[in-house]
C-alpha cells in the first residue's frame, strides 16, 4: 500500500471513519452490490477502495470536537445519508419488480417462483426476467455514473455530522415511494390490459361452448399472450427507463438539498 496514504489516513482519522461509514451504507443499499448473494470479501474490497479513492481525491474537513455521544450520532447521519442516496436508486428497480410481479400474477405464474440468490429471497420468473433487463438497460444508459456522481457529490454538499432530516426531505421520499407505484403500474398496464382482453374473450367463449374446459384452456393462453406481450412491451420499459435515468440526477440533488444543514 502507498506509504504516504497509510500516513494521511493516520492523520486524520476521523475523515476516513466518516467516509467509510458513509460509503459502506451507500454499497449495502444499492441494486447491485446490496443483495446478499455478493461475498462479504468483495464488499469489504470494494468499500475499502472507494473510501481510499474519495480520501485522496477529496478534501474534506474532519468534523468538530465530538464525545462519545455526539460521534456515534454523527456515524449515524453518515450511514442514514449512504442509505438513502442507494436507496433512492433501488426504488426504480423495486417499481419494475412490483409492476412484474403483478404481471406474472395474472398470467398465472404467481406460484412459479424462483429462488434468487443476489437479493436472497423468493421472486417470480418474470419480476426476474423484468428486473435483470431494467438492470442492463440502466447499466447501458449510465445511470450507475450518475449514481456515483451523487454519491461524490453528497461530500461536497453534506459536511461530516451536518445530516438534517428536514421535514421536505422526508416529504420528498414519500412522493419517491408513491412515483414507485405510478412507475410499477406504467410497466405492467399494457400487458394486464391484453390479459384483461383474453379473459373477457375466453370468458364469453365458455358461454357460448359450454363443453369448453376454461381451466385447462385459459392458463396455456394467458401465458402465451403474456410472454408476446412482454417481448413487445421491451420498447415501452426502454423508453420509461430512459426517462427515469434522465431525471436521476434532479432526483439526487433534491435529496441532497433536503439533508444539508
Amino acid at each position: 500500500m502507498n506509504i504516504p496514504l497509510v500516513e494521511g489516513i493516520l492523520e486524520n482519522q476521523m475523515v476516513f471513519l466518516f467516509i467509510l461509514f458513509r460509503v459502506a451504507a451507500f454499497l449495502a443499499a444499492t441494486p447491485l452490490m446490496g443483495g446478499s448473494g455478493v461475498p462479504v470479501m468483495v464488499k469489504m474490497m470494494l468499500v475499502l477502495s472507494m473510501s481510499f479513492v474519495l480520501f485522496q481525491t477529496l478534501s474534506l474537513e474532519p468534523p468538530g470536537e465530538l464525545n462519545l455521544v455526539s460521534l456515534t450520532i454523527a456515524l449515524l447521519g453518515e450511514v442514514l445519508i449512504g442509505l438513502i442516496i442507494g436507496m433512492a436508486a433501488n426504488l426504480l428497480f423495486s417499481a419494475i419488480e412490483m409492476g412484474s410481479e403483478i404481471v406474472g400474477i395474472q398470467m398465472g405464474l404467481g406460484s412459479a417462483n424462483l429462488f434468487d440468490p443476489i437479493s436472497n429471497k423468493q421472486a417470480s420468473l418474470i419480476a426476474r426476467l423484468q428486473g435483470l433487463v431494467a438492470m442492463l438497460i440502466f447499466l447501458v444508459l449510465n445511470g450507475h455514473f450518475i449514481v456515483l456522481e451523487s454519491m461524490v457529490k453528497s461530500f461536497e454538499l453534506i459536511p461530516f455530522a451536518g445530516f438534517y432530516p428536514s421535514g421536505p426531505l422526508i416529504e420528498y421520499l414519500m412522493k419517491l415511494a408513491g412515483q414507485m407505484f405510478l412507475l410499477g403500474l406504467k410497466v405492467a398496464i399494457p400487458i394486464i390490459v391484453a390479459l384483461l382482453m383474453a379473459n373477457v374473450t375466453i370468458g364469453i367463449f365458455s358461454r357460448v361452448i359450454p363443453q369448453l374446459n376454461v381451466l385447462l384452456f385459459s392458463f396455456p393462453v394467458t401465458i402465451t399472450l403474456g410472454l408476446v406481450m412482454l417481448g413487445f412491451s421491451l420498447p415501452i420499459l426502454t423508453g420509461i427507463l430512459t426517462q427515469e435515468v434522465s431525471g436521476l440526477r434532479t432526483v439526487f440533488n433534491q435529496l441532497l438539498v433536503g439533508m444539508s444543514p
